[in-house]
């Protein structure tokens, strides 16, 4: 004979992981309860998760003691506890119990208390579908008949709440039986009030045939992708007062917000994820074993699916448009590694699994539909005044016009740089920037960018106008020589690069030049202190992201020169 056990779908998780995008991987336990009788047992899990992406939900034992035979969907009855929100719950709940009620008789405007026993409550609504059930006009409550601690409803509220067909049979303490209308009780009270009932409801759940080969209970996990719980990142820098001008100390705080649209947990380990998993395949889907549309709406849906994949262009696109990565930019500022003099005095640091990194948290509570905010880390480092200029690359910025055109200038920003020393990998957030421990004077909010530990990073301050930065390219030899390269045809241009920086101010000042390029570079004056290079096989021109760290004095104005010959397509 088959055992059959209920058991509501666990609000424990053992393992939580939130990406960026709004999802999140939710991991529970359950227990496979033992039996001695050898024939095949059932568990069924009311409550499953209805919106897990496809392919993702799953159900397994630990043990291999333990074998699941099926999985099956049905609907179950169950009965729930609900609190009574109405003066009707009240009367129902209360059948049997010896109470007072109030009686108001409209007509000749009295009230009266009647003590004794409901018997039944006879609902209108009861009634079979095919009799009219007339609904009387709200009648008009006096307000006389308010007595202390027991506030006379509304004719709004006895409209929205109680027909004139329902019927109370009330048995008085001379045991006579008594039938009222239900509009005609204002109150109820009694030593013993119930204030919660039963009431029946319709579940979805999942009926789980399996053996348990054991003597004992045995664990099963349930897994699955979901959307509706996920995690936003923030920082805080403040920029900290100092008699010393050439000591200079921030305290560098940052904090995950959580969110949660979906269900109630008790979470044993919370993890916020920092990377680019790979999860957007179906995500758009759900999983058939939860979902409730028919076999052409799902083969629709994965369709749908798949079209969408092939019209984004490949892996790369789709994985584009579900990335971790609300922010969809992960880009390291910097990435040359820097001193850690003073490193953060902290115990933990994120966890790193390939290329993901996860800020852990233990034993947390996530309500639905809460917000909750969780530390991170919370540290003092040292800074630097800097004044940034970022070029980016661009293929096509020389030109053939004359030497002589004035060239416009470039972006120039106040900025603070520092070394992340923390032990935590820094994702792409929102970073508010203020001045004074105390003071808290605001500076300004930038978006700080991804940074692995021990990188520098810079946030930028406001726009520098006395620190001026131009940049100036032009073709002086072009080589008749052709070449063809994955089906296209190139030809090389040598292009001399120059970039004149000014400083307009009456102080010594470090300017950081971040500047990408295409092509084969040479003869840099001065040297760069990085130049990192990008290629690949499928590359014509390598990629080259070169830094300057330079000093200029007051009123200096200095050049920096190289070559690159870049392959144009013709």
């Amino acid at each position: 004979m088959t055992t059959t056990t209920d058991s509501k779908t666990p609000s424990h998780a053992s393992n939580v992981y939130l990406f960026k995008n709004g999802y999140g991987m939710i991991v529970k336990t359950f227990e496979f309860p033992s039996s001695t009788d050898p024939k095949q047992q059932t568990i069924e899990l009311v409550d499953p998760p209805s919106n897990a992406v496809h392919g993702t939900f799953w159900i397994q034992p630990i043990s291999k003691q333990t074998k699941i035979t099926s999985i099956r969907t049905k609907k179950t009855n169950k009965s729930e506890t609900k609190d009574c929100y109405t003066l009707g719950d009240l009367i129902e709940s209360n059948v049997g119990q010896d109470v007072e009620i109030l009686v108001l008789d409209y007509l000749t405007q009295k009230k009266e208390w009647m003590k004794g026993k409901i018997k039944s409550v006879q609902r209108s609504q009861n009634r079979s579908t095919d009799e009219t059930v007339p609904v009387a006009p709200s009648p008009v409550v006096p307000t006389q008949f308010a007595l202390p601690g027991f506030a006379v409803p509304t004719a709004a509220a006895i409209s929205h709440s109680v027909r004139t067909g329902d019927l109370v049979l009330f048995e008085t303490t001379d045991h006579g039986v008594t039938a009222l209308s239900l509009s005609t009780i204002a109150s109820i009270r009694g030593p013993t009030l119930q204030t919660t009932y039963q009431q029946k409801v319709v579940k979805n759940c999942l009926s789980i045939d399996y053996e348990n080969q054991s003597n004992s209970t045995d664990t099963g996990l349930m897994k699955y992708l979901t959307y509706g719980l996920t995690w936003a990142p923030s920082y805080s820098l403040v920029l900290l007062s100092s008699n010393d001008p050439t000591v200079k100390r921030l305290r560098f705080s940052s904090k995950a917000v959580v969110l949660n649209d979906i269900e109630n947990m008790n979470v044993e380990n919370l993890f916020c994820i920092v990377g680019f998993p790979n999860t957007s395949k179906f995500a758009s889907v759900n999983d058939p074993i939860l979902d409730t549309a028919n076999v052409a709406t799902f083969l629709q849906q994965l369709q749908q699916c798949e079209s969408t994949r092939s019209r984004r262009g490949g892996r790369s696109h789709a994985n584009y448009s579900c990335t971790s990565n609300s922010m969809m930019t992960q880009q390291v500022m910097g990435g040359f590694p820097g001193s850690s003099d003073s490193g953060p005095d902290e115990t933990t640091e994120d966890t790193n699994v390939d290329d993901l990194h996860l800020y852990e948290f233990k034993n947390v509570l996530l309500e639905k539909q809460e917000r909750l905010v969780l530390p991170i880390f919370d540290v003092g480092l040292p800074y630097k005044d800097v004044y940034h200029c970022k070029i980016e690359s661009n293929s096509a910025q020389y030109s053939y016009s004359s030497p002589t055109e004035n060239k416009p200038y470039e972006e120039v920003w106040h900025s603070v740089k520092f070394d992340n020393a923390t032990n935590f990998v820094l994702t792409t957030a929102p970073v508010l920037v203020t001045k004074g421990l105390n003071e808290q004077q605001f500076v300004g909010q930038d978006l700080l960018t991804y940074t692995p530990k021990g990188s520098t990073a810079f946030v930028n301050l406001t726009k520098a106008l006395d620190i001026r930065v131009q940049s100036e390219e032009k073709v002086v030899n072009t080589s008749s020589r052709r070449f063809t390269f994955l089906s296209n045809n190139y030809q090389t241009d040598q292009i001399e690069g120059k970039l004149t920086i000014m400083n307009y101010k009456s102080e010594e000042v470090t300017v950081v030049i971040n500047m990408s390029l295409m092509g084969k570079t040479s003869n840099y004056s001065p040297e760069p202190k990085t130049d990192i290079v990008k290629a690949t096989e499928a590359t014509v021109n390598p990629q080259h992201d070169v830094t300057w760290d330079i000093n200029l004095k007051p009123k200096q104005t200095l050049e920096i020169r190289y070559v690159r010959a870049y392959n144009k397509l013709v």
